[in-house]
């Protein structure tokens, strides 16, 4: 895909790096052209840990932006502040987080600033605003809103809103509670209720027969908006999220059991040997403490993995009314619940389920390795299922 005379869609899921947590964020990082194969091979050879991926992109941030490569100092600025522990601070005593948050921001502002057709803005909300970015077209295919997920940041995705503006859809991607702006800025937690910001961001723009792209944890935040939402018309989970915690436990093999059991018991003394293990493992830490930066009122690894249980789309698949689309990769530890939530949508006008495969470069979550197809498959998608007709038509 080519935006500007720049290819901004890769195909092709590397090692770049042997930890996959490392590794799946450098795929991110090529599927989007901002660096090269031979860059991150490079890079990948050079990280070691986390200490030296926050080194090794911050020092490239800052000689990309003096390079004048804003969208690569913005994602390398980004990757820096990803893997930075919540609490850390600079030399002057600042927030080490935001301070990296506001130099990515600044740069994707500056990147973004000149395509025309993508407008910003601030949403009345509660007590603070949701910002939006938005591209609409003269005679619009459909409404399309589209929101992230567990410490997700707008800017990462802003690539989908062009690409579907092009395709001739008025597009409107937004930031709610725990997500970027709102939680770098306005230090606003995420609850697993997203049906007021959601219905705020259609109020704004006076939408209806829409269709909704919950990212990431998103295929919860998403389902759970429609919930209460008739003018929203088609649900894409991007990817599915049945059960938050369930997966998690899933990873740890013989001993979920025993973990569940734990999370039962709060006030067990076995947590303080688990705390002191945790908090010798650098990512570790930084899972939790990116948990008890995003959400409301979560202190301990207890409440982290209690609270992760409201993200389950368990209870609400049955009352889910739209046409419903459902997507996961083969690789993704999601994907365990494929069947049970295709299965549990008794309700849905309709659903259709697609499972991405390796030999597709896109079995990995999020299909990174594959959004090309990943957007084909979803904009054909809504194609089949509205009517035909245009907004406004």
């Amino acid at each position: 895909m080519m935006i500007n005379g720049r290819e901004i869609l890769q195909t092709g899921y590397y090692a770049f790096h042997k930890d996959n947590a490392f590794n799946f964020q450098m795929n991110r990082f090529y599927a989007q052209s901002v660096f090269s194969y031979e860059e991150l091979m490079e890079l990948g050879a050079k990280i070691d840990g986390f200490e030296s991926w926050i080194r090794l992109f911050s020092e490239l941030g800052a000689e990309a932006e003096k390079n004048n490569e804003p969208l690569k100092a913005a994602t390398c600025y980004r990757a820096a502040q990803f893997y930075t522990l919540s609490g850390e601070t600079d030399e002057e005593g600042r927030s080490l987080k935001h301070v990296l948050y506001e130099k990515c921001r600044r740069m994707y502002d500056l990147y973004y600033g000149q395509f025309e057709m993508l407008k910003y803005t601030q949403i009345p909300f509660q007590n603070y605003c949701l910002p939006v970015y938005y591209a609409k077209c003269e005679k619009p295919l459909g409404e399309i809103v589209i929101h992230g997920g567990y410490d997700s940041i707008a800017q990462e995705f802003l690539v989908m809103l062009i690409y579907l503006h092009e395709l001739n859809y008025n597009v409107y991607f937004f930031e709610g509670p725990g997500q970027g702006e709102v939680l770098m800025r306005h230090d606003v937690r995420m609850t697993p209720e997203w049906g007021q910001c959601t219905k705020a961001v259609l109020d704004y723009f006076g939408l209806k027969d829409v269709t909704l792209i919950g990212i990431s944890l998103g295929g919860y935040l998403a389902p759970q908006a429609a919930l209460h939402e008739p003018r929203i018309s088609r649900v894409v989970m991007y990817d599915l999220i049945y059960d938050f915690y369930g997966a998690l436990l899933a990873k740890m093999g013989k001993a979920a059991g025993f973990f569940d059991w734990m999370c039962r018991h709060p006030r067990n003394l076995l947590w303080k040997v688990l705390d002191r293990k945790i908090e010798k493992s650098y990512f570790g830490s930084w899972l939790l403490k990116q948990g008890y930066a995003i959400y409301e009122n979560v202190h301990t690894p207890c409440e982290y993995f209690n609270y992760i249980r409201a993200f389950s789309t368990r209870e609400i698949s049955p009352q889910i009314t739209q046409d419903t689309l459902v997507l996961a990769g083969a690789n993704d530890i999601y994907t365990i619940f494929y069947v049970e939530q295709l299965n549990a949508l008794k309700s849905a006008k309709s659903v259709t389920g697609r499972l991405f495969t390796e030999a597709e470069h896109a079995d990995m979550h999020c299909q990174i390795g594959n959004m090309e197809l990943l957007l084909r498959t979803i904009t054909d998608w809504i194609r089949e299922k509205s009517d035909g007709t245009q907004s406004g038509d």
